[in-house]
């Protein structure tokens, strides 16, 4: 099938469990080893420089999540200013420009978000040099208004919408890897234009720790991803 496997959360993977094993480690024992992992760029336990280095070092790509947005915010007309936000969070952090790396805004379940914010929103971070990438639950029965004002920004922004944005689903929930490519999706678009899917199921630590299991599509998709140069 050439799905290829990872993991998001918001513990660092580099973190020291008491059973002796760090985070990263764990998930390989109970999974297999990570291809990438999505961590949020701001926050309590945001992305670092150690973590960077830690997940590059063991050649594992980094999803990049900004994560400090609220439903005001995503359902406002103008989103350059969030999206100058995120694109300063991934600078901060080294994160090169120009490069086709992708940052994930999150969109809750339960928000509404406007198209118009996607747009301008997807316009900051390619005017910054980063690729402009939507997490959300593309169920529609469950978030009518994601599917909806998604659509809406892909018949806006054309080609763009389909070679320079990327998509993190998150429905329908699964147990076990998909034996193939279905995520839901907007109804201007395909289940193949989904990039990326978080499944539902997790790994957990005890009770604080619990990382999302995801899938990539392909290894094509990866080019999205920040990589160990």
């Amino acid at each position: 099938m050439g799905f290829l496997y990872g993991v998001s959360g918001e513990t660092p993977a580099n973190t020291k469990l008491t059973n002796g094993y760090d985070l990263f480690s764990w998930v390989m024992r109970m999974s297999s080893v990570p291809a990438f992992w999505g961590r949020s760029m701001t926050g309590r336990n945001q992305l670092t420089l150690e973590e960077i280095e830690f997940l590059h070092s063991n050649r594992c790509g980094i999803a990049l999540i900004f994560n400090a947005l609220t439903e005001t915010d995503v359902s406002a007309l103008n989103g350059i200013e969030d999206g100058l936000r995120a694109a300063n969070a991934a600078k901060a952090l080294g994160v090169p420009t120009h490069n086709g790396i992708a940052v994930f805004a999150e969109i809750h379940d339960e928000w509404s978000v406007n198209h118009n914010w996607m747009i301008s929103y997807a316009y900051a971070l390619l005017d910054s040099g980063y690729i402009p990438g939507f997490i959300a639950n593309t169920d529609s029965s469950k978030n009518f208004n994601f599917g909806r004002q998604c659509s809406h920004y892909a018949d806006y922004m054309g080609d763009i919408a389909r070679s320079s944005t990327v998509y993190w689903a998150t429905a329908p929930k699964l147990e076990n890897e998909p034996f193939q490519w279905d995520p839901y999706c907007p109804s201007q678009l395909k289940p193949t234009d989904m990039n990326l899917w978080r499944i539902g199921s997790s790994i957990k630590y005890g009770d604080e720790i619990s990382v999302a299991k995801n899938y990539i599509r392909d290894e094509s998709n990866t080019r999205f991803l920040w990589k160990h140069k």
